[in-house]
C-alpha cells in the first residue's frame, strides 16, 4: 500500500506542474530579441531603433507551490478481548498396589539313570597250550682251549748319547766413539746508524730546520739509531755416540742325541685251541596241546542308579506397597488480553511543490518606450 501511495504522490507532482506550464507559456527560446518593439495600445510600431545587443529574452524562474494530496496509514488499534485458558493442575495421591514377583527356589529332584559297569565272568573253553618236552640229543660242539707258551721278542729303544761340541756364537757389543762436531756461538754487536726520519712542518712560514716551506710540506731528518747486529763464530768440540758391533765368541756346548738300539726280552701269551666234543645234551622243546581251562571275560552289565538333583525352580508370590502418583484436573479461565490490530486510515497533507516557469526579461533602457514589450518569442 504504501508503495501505492509514493506512486500517486509522484503522479500528483507531474500534474501540478504540466498545469503551471499550461497557463503563462510554452516552449521557449532562452535569447530571442525581436528586431521591432510594439505598442500594446495602438498595436503600430514604434520604430526600429531597439537595441538588440541589450540581452532581453524570457529566463526561467522557480517557485514553491503548496499541493495537497491525500495519503494512507496503518495506525495500531488495541483491544481488549477475553480469551478462554485451559490449565493442568497436578493433584499427588497414595494408592495402594499389589505386584506379583518370583523368586527362584533350590528344590531336590530324584532322578536315576541307566550306568553299564565292567564285570568279570569265568567260563570253561579249550584252550591251547604249549607245555615243555625234554629229550636226550648227541650233539657235537667245539670247545676253545688255552694253552700258554713263551717266545721271545725285539723291540727298539732310544737311548740318550751327550757329546761336546765346539759353537761360534754372536754378541752385540756396545762402544763409546768420540766425535768431533762443528757448533756455532752467536754474539750481538752494537753500532750507531744515522735513519732517516720523515715529518711535517708545523708552521706555514717555517720549514724544516728554518727552511722556508709552504704549508704541510713533508721533509726528511736524520737521527742517529743504535743497531744491534749477529755475528755467528763456529767453534770445535768432541762428542761421544754409541757404536753398537757384532763378536763372534767359540765356546763347548754339550749336545744330547738319541740312538735306536734292539733288546730281546721274553713274552709269555696265550694261545686259544679248539677241540671237538660229542656230549648227551638234554633238549627241551614245546608242544601245543588243547586244555579245558576257566577264562576270564569282561562283560558290560547295566545297572539302574538313582541319584538326586539340585534345580531352580520359580515360585510366584504377591506383595503389596503404596504407590504415589500424580493426576492432572483441567479446569478453564477467561483472561482479558489486549490485542492490538491495524487500521487503514487516510489523512490530507500538504506539500511544497517546486514550480519552474518561463518569464520574460525587462527590456533595456536603450529601447524606445518602456510601454513597448518584445514580440513574444514562443514557438
Amino acid at each position: 500500500m504504501k508503495k501505492w501511495v509514493g506512486v500517486l504522490a509522484v503522479l500528483c507532482l507531474f500534474t501540478v506542474a504540466d498545469a503551471a506550464s499550461a497557463r503563462g507559456r510554452k516552449k521557449c527560446a532562452p535569447t530571442c530579441c525581436p528586431t521591432t518593439c510594439y505598442a500594446p495600445s495602438c498595436g503600430t510600431s514604434c520604430g526600429t531603433g531597439c537595441d538588440t545587443s541589450a540581452g532581453c529574452g524570457y529566463t526561467y524562474v522557480t517557485t514553491y507551490q503548496d499541493v495537497t494530496r491525500t495519503v494512507c496509514e496503518y495506525v495500531p488499534v488495541t483491544v481488549t478481548q477475553d480469551v478462554t485458558e485451559t490449565i493442568c493442575t497436578p493433584v499427588k495421591k497414595i494408592v495402594p498396589q499389589t505386584e506379583t514377583y518370583y523368586e527362584n527356589v533350590i528344590v531336590n529332584v530324584p532322578m536315576e539313570h541307566t550306568v553299564y559297569r565292567c564285570v568279570h565272568e569265568t567260563r570253561k573253553e579249550k584252550v591251547a597250550v604249549c607245555k615243555p618236552v625234554t629229550k636226550m640229543i648227541e650233539q657235537t660242539y667245539q670247545i676253545c682251549v688255552p694253552v700258554t707258551k713263551v717266545v721271545k721278542q725285539a723291540y727298539t729303544v732310544c737311548v740318550p748319547v751327550t757329546r761336546t761340541v765346539e759353537q761360534t756364537c754372536y754378541t752385540t757389543v756396545y762402544d763409546k766413539v768420540a766425535v768431533q762436531k762443528t757448533g756455532y756461538h752467536t754474539t750481538y754487536v752494537t753500532s750507531t746508524v744515522c735513519a732517516p726520519v720523515c715529518g711535517y712542518t708545523t708552521s706555514c712560514k717555517t720549514g724544516c730546520f728554518g727552511r722556508k716551506k709552504t704549508c704541510c710540506t713533508p721533509c726528511v731528518s736524520y737521527a742517529p739509531t743504535t743497531v744491534c747486529t749477529p755475528v755467528c763464530t763456529p767453534y770445535c768440540y768432541t762428542a761421544y755416540e754409541t757404536v753398537c758391533r757384532q763378536v763372534a765368541v767359540k765356546q763347548m756346548v754339550n749336545v744330547c742325541e738319541y740312538q735306536n738300539q734292539t733288546k730281546y726280552q721274553d713274552v709269555t701269551y696265550v694261545e686259544n685251541t679248539y677241540n671237538t666234543v660229542k656230549k648227551m645234551v638234554p633238549v627241551q622243546s614245546y608242544e601245543t596241546v588243547m586244555v579245558d581251562q576257566d577264562v576270564t571275560y569282561s562283560v558290560m552289565k547295566p545297572y539302574v542308579e538313582k541319584y538326586t538333583v539340585q534345580q531352580c525352580k520359580t515360585i510366584a508370590k504377591t506383595r503389596t506397597y503404596n504407590v504415589e502418583y500424580t493426576e492432572y484436573k483441567t479446569s478453564t479461565i477467561v483472561k482479558k488480553v489486549p490485542v492490538t490490530t491495524y487500521k487503514m486510515v487516510t489523512k490530507v497533507i500538504v506539500e511544497k511543490v517546486a514550480v519552474t516557469v518561463c518569464v520574460p526579461c525587462a527590456p533595456a533602457p536603450s529601447c524606445c518606450a518602456p510601454a513597448c514589450a518584445p514580440a513574444p518569442c514562443c514557438y
